[in-house]
């Protein structure tokens, strides 16, 4: 950074240039009242700083792992697969929940981590500053992200194109033509892929895309209830019906804020299974309904006797963890930078 600039941030902060200096370069030997008044002289004066970090120090010995949990639904296998890999690890786990609202926001999280000298830091789905996050990636401790595809980090996900097409090839060789879906929001990568996999299946059996089939923003229990009723109310119902899950959805989300907290990762296929049978005597026939599980442990309930796709949360979790800490051993095996996690289906 030039000089000019480190002078303008000082006189901003009331604090000399080397204190300035040594904020953004070491900002271990810095107390945190002394970076928080260059950061927030840094935020009034609007200054993009993110080239002028030392690069990190991979040697700071730290036993300490941030963990940046952007479930809307809180505590999932994800988090127990983690924190199991990264206890037995010997590391200390540090959950944060960064309230992002403005691109400057990055700032106070890049503050939190120098302060606190983690060694590694992960990631659960996708969030609006990961983009603001990149921009700062020299000069943090290695980046692993969890339930999320990007070009930009080291990646553990599934391939939710090969999910949607599965399934709905499952449903087509049962003789089903009419499926539909419901989905979150149509502006998650993963609900996209699903949908991409879901078309090319129909479109390779000749069967043109209903979009009346496409049941976009179904997030809880009522929402699956209202979304059978309307299927079932059309000139032209389905005779199945895939019911995507909702862990890819961000708790940043503004269109979700409203909505309480979900009692149950199932809470959409709940809704759409109890309607159906409401509205059996409506169909010539009951409707088939498939959905995406997380764990193949038993549910005790309708579920259990449904087709599916099982997502395998935890372990996830687990070799997300694993390879965060081969990264910051500088262990790792390959340089493969995207991590499938492979699905298991349960098709009767």
């Amino acid at each position: 950074m030039a000089k000019k600039t480190l002078s303008t941030i000082a006189k901003q902060a009331n604090l000399s240039i080397a204190s300035v200096s040594r904020v953004l370069k070491k900002p271990h030997l810095t107390s945190p009242m002394t970076q928080s008044k260059v950061y927030q002289a840094i935020e009034e004066l609007n200054i993009d700083i993110h080239n002028n970090f030392k690069p990190h120090n991979d040697h700071n010995g730290s036993n300490k792992i941030l963990v940046l949990d952007n479930q809307f639904i809180t505590r999932t296998l994800i988090n127990y697969g983690l924190e199991q890999t990264l206890t037995k690890a010997g590391f200390a786990i540090f959950y944060f929940r960064f309230p992002y609202q403005t691109k400057k926001d990055i700032h106070y999280l890049i503050k939190y981590i120098s302060q606190n000298s983690f060694a590694g830091i992960l990631v659960i789905n996708d969030a609006p500053y990961l983009q603001e996050l990149e921009h700062f990636k020299k000069a943090l401790p290695p980046i692993v992200l969890i339930n999320h595809f990007s070009l930009n980090f080291i990646c553990v996900h599934f391939d939710h194109l090969v999910i949607g097409h599965q399934i709905t090839q499952y449903l087509l060789n049962n003789s089903h033509s009419k499926i539909a879906v419901l989905f979150n929001d149509n502006n998650k990568i993963s609900s996209t892929l699903f949908l991409q996999g879901y078309k090319q299946a129909l479109l390779r059996a000749n069967i043109s895309i209903n979009k009346d089939y496409l049941i976009e923003d179904c997030f809880t229990y009522e929402h699956g209830r209202a979304a059978i009723k309307q299927l079932i109310n059309s000139n032209n119902p389905p005779t199945a019906i895939i019911c995507c899950d909702n862990v890819n959805l961000n708790y940043l989300d503004e269109r979700l804020q409203n909505h309480p907290s979900f009692s149950t990762n199932y809470s959409v296929i709940l809704g759409a299974l109890h309607q159906a049978k409401e509205s059996e005597i409506q169909l010539p026939q009951p409707i088939t309904i498939t959905y995406l599980s997380h764990s193949t442990d038993r549910q005790y309930n309708e579920l259990d006797k449904l087709s599916r796709i099982n997502k395998p949360m935890y372990k996830m979790g687990q070799e997300a963890a694993t390879l965060l800490c081969q990264y910051i051993r500088n262990e790792l095996a390959t340089t493969k930078r995207y991590h499938l996690i492979e699905t298991e289906t349960f098709f009767y």
